[in-house]
């Protein structure tokens, strides 16, 4: 899976374009953002155009030792269409920034039985680990993996009354394991993905459509 490193933008628009070739046969691609005179660059081993000024993409980047802002070519896409370890990667970070919030609503409002490691409530576990895909079908891929689960009964708030609710929970630890093997083998087909892991066709959201909501 991407590196944890791995930043993400979405819609940004090419100018300054340019192909230089190396002294090690490989070929360096820069361009700047329509806005800003931040550099990103990436390698190449040939001298095609990939990217054309004036279009919006969606990268994935590192900034290496020197802070030069490096793009993973295989995190770069149109910006409408849907890059699977771009989405990944902005969905974890989505997840990582509400994760304090996240985790407090779950110790308040999960109740279970469970000594062996830490569980997280059914909309806790998709809103920390599974966000690029939609809950039911997280759910679904959880289930068909038989991921380890606990009964558990939910304290809810979201409606203004509490009520306890007969729920499962899902096991912390090989949840994030499940979803990158998920991501890593889905293979697109049409407007959806298919993996192996799951008999089911899915979607993975593009960057713009991540949120926590339904």
């Amino acid at each position: 899976m991407k590196s944890r490193n791995l930043y993400t933008i979405h819609d940004l628009i090419v100018r300054d374009y340019t192909i230089t070739e190396q002294p090690s046969g490989k070929f360096l691609h820069q361009f700047k953002p329509s806005t800003t005179e931040t550099l990103y660059q990436f390698e190449t081993n040939s001298s095609a155009i990939e990217l054309v000024n004036g279009e919006r993409y969606n990268i994935g980047y590192m900034e290496d030792a020197a802070g030069r802002r490096v793009i993973d070519p295989s995190c770069l896409g149109k910006a409408d269409t849907v890059n699977k370890y771009l989405s990944y990667s902005a969905a974890k970070q989505f997840s990582l920034d509400k994760l304090a919030e996240n985790k407090g609503k779950n110790d308040d409002r999960v109740r279970h039985n469970a000594k062996d490691g830490y569980y997280w409530g059914r909309k806790y576990a998709w809103r920390r680990f599974g966000l690029v895909i939609a809950k039911d079908a997280f759910y679904q891929y959880l289930e068909e993996i038989k991921h380890p689960s606990v009964p558990c009964k939910t304290i809810s708030g979201d409606v203004g009354i509490h009520s306890n609710q007969e729920s499962i929970a899902y096991k912390e630890e090989g949840l994030e394991k499940a979803m990158d093997e998920l991501i890593e083998t889905a293979v697109r087909k049409g407007r959806l993905f298919k993996s192996p892991k799951y008999k089911k066709q899915f979607q993975i959201r593009p960057i713009n459509a991540i949120t926590d909501k339904k």
